[in-house]
C-alpha cells in the first residue's frame, strides 16, 4: 500500500475561534481515524485554518456539522502558500562595521565584540572578541549576532 500525497485545504471559520475549532477537528480526526496530517493556525490570517490530509474524501466527513465553520466546503490551496504563511520571513538585525555586538550562539556565546567587516552575501561578519586576553578575530554568522545593549 503506497502512502497518499498530502493535499492542503483552507477552512474559513469564525474569527477568534480558530484554535478552538482546530482542537475540535484534531479530536474528531483521532476519534474517526482520519488521515489528518497537520493543522496550521496562522496568527496573521485571522479566520483561517489550514489542514493537510491524505484522503480528501474523509475531510468532508470530518467537517460535517462543525460549529464555527463559515463555509461548509474547504478550499484546496497549494503547499507553497501554506509554507509561506507558516514560515514567515524573519529579518535579521542590521549589523554594521564598527558596531558593538553580542554573540548569542555557538562556542563564543555570551561574549561581546566589535564588528570589523560585514559580508552580506555570505551573511557573516568578522568580529574582534573583546573578552579575551589577546586579539582574537572570528567569522560568525549574522543570525548568531545581536547589537549589544
Amino acid at each position: 500500500m503506497e502512502a497518499r500525497k498530502s493535499r492542503f485545504y483552507s477552512l474559513y471559520v469564525t474569527g477568534g475561534m480558530e484554535i478552538r475549532t482546530a482542537l475540535v477537528i484534531g479530536k474528531r480526526a483521532k476519534d474517526m481515524n482520519v488521515d489528518l496530517r497537520s493543522i496550521v493556525v496562522p496568527p496573521e490570517a485571522k479566520g483561517y485554518i489550514f489542514l493537510e490530509v491524505g484522503d480528501p474524501g474523509a475531510l468532508v466527513l470530518l467537517l460535517t456539522g462543525l460549529r464555527h465553520a463559515k463555509r461548509k466546503r474547504p478550499v484546496m490551496v497549494k503547499e507553497e502558500e501554506v509554507l509561506r504563511i507558516a514560515k514567515p520571513v524573519v529579518e535579521l538585525p542590521t549589523i554594521s562595521k564598527g558596531q558593538l555586538v553580542e554573540v548569542i550562539g555557538g562556542p563564543f556565546r555570551g561574549m561581546k565584540g566589535r564588528v570589523i567587516e560585514v559580508y552580506e552575501a555570505r551573511k557573516e561578519a568578522d568580529v574582534t572578541l573583546l573578552e579575551t586576553d589577546y586579539r582574537m578575530v572570528v567569522t560568525i554568522s549574522l543570525d548568531l549576532l545581536k547589537p549589544a545593549s
